[in-house]
């Protein structure tokens, strides 16, 4: 249904997406001096008198190993335009679903490695797992990793 790296990136996007909710991450602003590339996003077209909520943002996404699935682990970034870009293309009950999820007290897992399946098993609502997972479609590789991620 969903391919595993897919599925294991978006666990993570909704993890990190969550922290930000809850005050625990924050969108970090593109510095000027950024030598990484924007992969298409409009970072370099803003002024840098924009207001802080309309400058270029994103938010690091640490996608840990699973060594199982060969998945090595990756650094993404989920640019704060494309989220909004996304969250203006959600239907109101998909919406819904997306707040309902990362609005939770708690962060619970999307899906988990069932180690006897050797297979990841799914353990949220499967529309909600799909939102996950078309979104996590529009993070993109950060490399070098972020300086505040060792």
């Amino acid at each position: 249904m969903f391919d595993p790296l897919q599925l294991w990136r978006a666990q993570w996007v909704a993890t990190a997406l969550w922290r930000v909710v809850h005050g625990e991450a924050r969108w970090i602003p593109l510095s000027p001096e950024d030598p990484r590339p924007s992969e298409g996003s409009p970072a370099a077209s803003y002024a840098l008198t924009t207001r802080q909520a309309d400058a270029p943002a994103y938010l690091p996404v640490y996608v840990p190993p699973l060594p199982d699935l060969g998945v090595e682990r990756e650094h993404l970034r989920l640019w704060r335009s494309d989220y909004q870009a996304f969250l203006r293309g959600l239907h109101p009950g998909e919406r819904q679903v997306l707040e309902a999820w990362l609005g939770k007290g708690k962060a619970t897992p999307l899906a988990v490695w069932n180690a006897s399946a050797r297979r990841l098993q799914i353990t949220a609502p499967l529309d909600a797992v799909d939102l996950f997972v078309r979104l996590a479609r529009r993070a993109t590789l950060d490399t070098p990793p972020p300086p505040e991620v060792k």
